[in-house]
């Protein structure tokens, strides 16, 4: 078995100034738990997971539409 015939090829991505709330809608729509965070020239910043989203909403007491991802990504 190759990685090609598992992987998904329609990957779905959003930006560090993406709110939470956004990105949490990305995963709900493709039905993941982790998005590839991409800057400007879609080169891969890291990566944000759903438990980041939780975390971040517990912990930082904002709505999840008021925290940026960059606000949340580590690195």
């Amino acid at each position: 078995m190759h990685v090609k015939e598992v992987m998904t090829s329609a990957v779905r991505s959003c930006r560090p100034e993406t709110d939470l709330a956004a990105a949490a809608m990305l995963m709900w729509d493709g039905d993941c738990g982790v998005l590839p965070v991409i800057d400007q020239a879609n080169k891969v910043l890291g990566v944000i997971t759903d438990r980041d989203i939780c975390m971040a909403v517990a912990t930082k007491h904002r709505p999840a539409s008021a925290t940026t991802v960059g606000e949340v990504l580590s690195g």
